[in-house]
């Protein structure tokens, strides 16, 4: 495991443990999934996106993808996938995948493949610890 990646997991743990033990009320069930929170935005050619991510203690990736077009509309794709080290898979029942890297804190970068094959390479800004619609970790709304 490189620096960076075990610095990023200790990390995660802190912010888990801190929370759960010192915040007001919480209490959780021994059994309770616990998960770290990220924002990510950037843009797509002419489109701009909003990605909410969970990751769990075990490697679990879920998130909503949010790809506002720039005729205004919104596409909405759900994801599922695995982090491992500071790799991340991710996939939409469609078949568009995301391959990437979180290289820095405030970055994540890789390429998403279309379902026709096509890639295309996409570098987000990665926000911590964000708060997100519980039920399906998409973004709050703007």
């Amino acid at each position: 495991m490189d620096k960076v990646s075990r610095t990023s997991l200790i990390a995660a743990r802190f912010m888990i443990t801190t929370f759960f033990c010192f915040a007001p009320g919480a209490a959780p069930a021994a059994d309770a999934a616990y998960e770290v929170t990220e924002l990510w935005t950037g843009a797509l050619f002419t489109s701009t996106y909003r990605v909410g991510l969970c990751f769990s203690t075990q490697g679990a990736v879920r998130g909503v993808v949010l790809l506002r077009l720039s005729s205004g509309k919104m596409d909405v794709y759900h994801i599922v996938g695995t982090v491992h080290d500071n790799d991340i898979e991710a996939a939409h029942s469609s078949g568009h995948s995301f391959k990437g890297r979180l290289v820095a804190p405030d970055k994540a970068e890789g390429i998403i493949t279309l379902k026709n094959g096509t890639k295309i390479e996409l570098e987000g800004r990665r926000e911590q610890n964000v708060a997100l619609v519980p039920e399906d970790c998409a973004p709050v709304p703007e």
